[in-house]
């Protein structure tokens, strides 16, 4: 495993934390002392597949032979990166996670014909026994480790620059439906979304009033796993007040052309997903798009996660409960100013896009507390996604200003 990586955050009250984050590398593989048996197997499959020599794989999270991610260099010193799935086609979990590649690998193929310019991996071989994929290795540095150590101007620059590839991936023409572009894996099953929990069928999902209710029947579904009946009772009555105050919201999307029409959407925009110069800021690559969608134009205009987090993480809506610590990576005034930053550069490159942003705002976090994850014992009960409804559906002059933050 790598030596501690070191980086400045910033707790719930803006007080400085020097801590460390998590690991780039878990393990290293070599072909001088190969060890596991599992993760020879895979790296000798990825040689059969290239017709070339590994002689190094570095994990990138802890080792799991049915879900793997590693770089590898091979004899000449050239590095590709490799994703690897379970290697069954039951569901679920493993008709899930060979989806998951099914749509990684699609929406790559589609970016490499129709955005050759966005920074994205190239699909260089895949494997669908084996649910394995080589793409080519992304610059710079994920953004969760590269921000914290960018300077002032590097850090504006990377607002700035997301800015410039978020529109530009805003502007791509789509299909004009719910779902994914071209993943004939999951022809004819239920739609693949952020997890094997949170999959649900959208041929019958027309317009956003359906998608919000299909999304919130799902999330009535993982609460009988977790809440006792009383704690279901009250959270499928706090989910039902807050999809009265979304229609007003919803029906105002749905009359605009620029906020209804269809739009690539990355679903997964954590920093760790972001690739920055580690000197610039500048925004050299965007991976994992396993969990991408057609969705309306107002879900998918987005602030950059590291200036505005989701807002399960707000201080304002903090679970006293939540066993998580959430920190961030400005304090909250420095936060403020970089959105403000980001506002004013998406509207001098697109009035569309600034128009989402801010409109699309509440919509969007609507969908971040649905979606909230019941094992990890979040706000099983809607405890906090109701003082959030409270504040921004059902009161003039919402709390927090239009970033609800």
């Amino acid at each position: 495993m790598d030596e501690p990586f070191m980086g400045t955050l910033f707790n719930s009250n803006d007080e400085e934390i020097e801590t460390d984050l998590e690991p780039l590398v878990y393990d290293v593989w070599s072909s001088d002392a190969p060890r596991d048996a599992q993760w020879t197997s895979m790296v000798k499959r990825v040689d059969s597949i290239l017709k070339e020599r590994v002689v190094k794989a570095r994990l990138r999270k802890p080792f799991d032979p049915t879900d793997a991610v590693m770089d590898v260099e091979f004899d000449g010193g050239k590095s590709d990166f490799v994703g690897w799935s379970a290697d069954k086609l039951e569901y679920p979990p493993e008709f899930w996670k060979c989806a998951r590649l099914s749509a990684e690998l699609s929406i790559l193929h589609w970016l490499e014909a129709h955005a050759p310019d966005l920074p994205v991996p190239r699909v260089l071989a895949s494997d669908n026994v084996s649910c394995l994929h080589v793409t080519t290795v992304m610059p710079g540095l994920d953004a969760m480790h590269s921000y914290p150590r960018l300077s002032a101007p590097a850090k504006e620059n990377s607002v700035i620059s997301w800015a410039r590839v978020s529109v530009s991936m805003f502007r791509l023409p789509v299909p004009q439906q719910f779902g994914m572009i071209e993943n004939p894996f999951v022809k004819g099953h239920p739609h693949i979304y952020v997890s094997p929990e949170h999959t649900f069928d959208i041929s019958n999902t027309p317009d956003l009033v359906s998608f919000f209710e299909t999304a919130i029947t799902m999330r009535r579904s993982r609460s009988l796993a977790v809440n006792d009946a009383e704690s279901h009772s009250i959270l499928c009555r706090r989910l039902d007040h807050l999809l009265e105050g979304l229609q007003p919201l919803i029906a105002l999307a749905q009359s605009d052309p620029s906020t209804s029409r269809f739009t690539l959407t990355h679903r997964d925009l954590r920093p760790n997903n972001v690739m920055l110069n580690e000197s610039s800021g500048e925004v050299v690559g965007i991976v994992d798009w396993e969990f991408n969608e057609c969705l309306p134009a107002c879900m998918s205009a987005v602030y950059p996660d590291w200036i505005r987090p989701p807002i399960i993480e707000s201080a304002l809506y903090e679970n006293p409960t939540n066993k998580f610590v959430t920190f961030f990576l400005e304090p909250q005034p420095e936060r403020d100013r970089l959105c403000d930053l980001y506002e004013k550069t998406v509207k001098e490159l697109d009035e569309d896009y600034h128009t989402c942003l801010i409109h699309g705002t509440r919509l969007r976090d609507a969908l971040a507390w649905i979606e909230v994850y019941h094992n990890r014992d979040r706000d099983n009960d809607g405890e906090c996604m109701d003082r959030w409804v409270e504040d921004h559906l059902f009161t003039d002059g919402a709390a927090g200003g239009h970033r609800c933050a």
